[in-house]
């Protein structure tokens, strides 16, 4: 009996601790190793740590890079389309004829509504001081 108590304190010492790729860990050193990789993490910044946050920031970009490769590769019809849009777009620009009276008047309109909503932006930011609109328009 005293035998059979010992092989269930040893089985519970056991499930105490967890199983990471065939090896037995203790939950607290999972813990430990976890908190002090969070304290790094949270010690990468540009003022402490440059080189290594710029080499972090490089990586992440060539990451991201070919998500986006990935996605528009899948998405190549759509992009075809865009490219040849915007080829035509370029050409009734650039081309000279009686056409170019309508581009310009579209031209203006474009550059007066973009800036408009650029301000409209800016201003909502504060102009970037943090201000409330309400207080640059005294």
């Amino acid at each position: 009996m005293a035998e059979n108590g010992k092989n269930c304190d040893q089985r519970r010492v056991a499930m105490n601790k967890e199983h990471h790729n065939g090896n037995f860990t203790d939950p607290s050193s999972v813990n430990e190793k976890k908190r002090r990789e969070r304290e790094e993490r949270q010690n990468i910044v540009l003022w402490r740590q440059p080189l290594i946050t710029l080499q972090y920031f490089s990586l992440e970009i060539l990451v991201i890079l070919k998500e986006w490769t990935s996605k528009l590769w899948h998405r190549q019809s759509i992009v075809v389309s865009f490219l040849l849009l915007l080829a035509v777009l370029i050409a009734t620009y650039y081309v000279e004829g009686v056409h170019q009276q309508y581009v310009q008047r579209i031209e203006k309109q474009f550059l007066l509504y973009a800036y408009w909503i650029g301000l409209g932006i800016l201003s909502s930011v504060g102009l970037g001081t943090g201000l409330h609109t309400f207080l640059l328009y005294l």
